[in-house]
């Protein structure tokens, strides 16, 4: 089976630009058993989902998308509004993936948005002070539907959580290979230059990697196209991106580095073993 996991779409900002990603991909959409759909689908999640997944229905059938958030799908909208942006997902026809162990063919695909721990560069306080003051996800999203303040503090819960998930799903007895699914980035082994908000962006949870050996991680959010390895798990970007990063003639080039081959030992189906 092939499974194409993907992330920061964007679609939003290919609209402004007056491009589509996605008729590029047709032929290979075709042919594909799955999508997963990594977070970052567009911003103001409310108004623009359900234009969104309509689009998305019209070149593969709905019932074969998967779906979670990515931190922009929280923009104009609230972090605990997970089911809010579930009933838009299921009225489309498509499934939730937040939290959610998929198998496809022996292979588990195990999805979460992670967030991150703000531990990449040592100090928390100082990587969460930075992130406040210059991230726009503290702007942009409301912790509740009171419209309290979201806090760098909030979505390190957050992240806390999803990893415990993470865990327990993995420590389940499992005879096939698996795949981890996460919208932030686990590992600075690919996530390129570290600055003052990288933390942000990337927890290091190679001690987490290295005991638990998925065989694949694939996530979003930087929208660098890095991979890397850590022991035997490799660790690999599959972002989109904004329209001005992506040449128009690189669309599917770029979606079908996250094309999952079931059947391959390697897993991708493009791209590095």
């Amino acid at each position: 089976m092939k499974v194409l996991v993907t992330a920061d779409v964007h679609l939003d900002a290919w609209q402004r630009a007056g491009r589509d990603p996605f008729p590029s991909l047709a032929r290979a959409l075709s042919t594909v058993d799955a999508v997963i759909l990594a977070g970052d689908l567009t911003n103001n999640p409310r108004l623009r989902w359900s234009a969104a997944l309509s689009r998305l229905s019209e070149i593969v059938a709905p019932e074969k998308v998967y779906i979670f958030p990515g931190n922009h799908d929280y923009y104009h909208f609230r972090l605990d509004g997970d089911d809010v942006l579930r009933g838009i997902v299921e009225d489309a026809g498509m499934n939730w993936a937040q939290k959610a162990g998929l198998e496809f063919d022996g292979v588990r695909f195990l999805c979460a948005t992670l967030w991150t721990d703000f531990l990449l560069s040592g100090s928390k306080t100082t990587a969460q002070n930075a992130a406040w003051f210059a991230m726009n996800d503290y702007r942009q999203i409301s912790r509740n539907a009171a419209g309290d303040l979201l806090l760098p503090g909030h979505t390190s819960d957050l992240h806390a959580e999803h990893l415990a998930w993470l865990t327990d799903e993995i420590s389940r007895s499992f005879a096939g290979r698996t795949v981890i699914v996460t919208h932030h980035c686990p590992s600075p082994s690919a996530t390129g230059e570290v600055d003052r908000l990288t933390p942000a962006f990337t927890s290091n949870l190679d001690d987490w990697i290295i005991r638990h050996r998925p065989d694949l991680w694939l996530f979003g959010h930087t929208h660098r196209h890095l991979s890397g390895r850590v022991g035997r798990t490799r660790i690999m970007n599959i972002s989109l991106g904004y329209p001005d990063d992506v040449p128009s003639v690189r669309e599917a080039e770029i979606l079908l580095r996250g094309l999952v081959d079931t059947e391959s030992p390697g897993m991708l189906a493009y791209g590095p073993p």
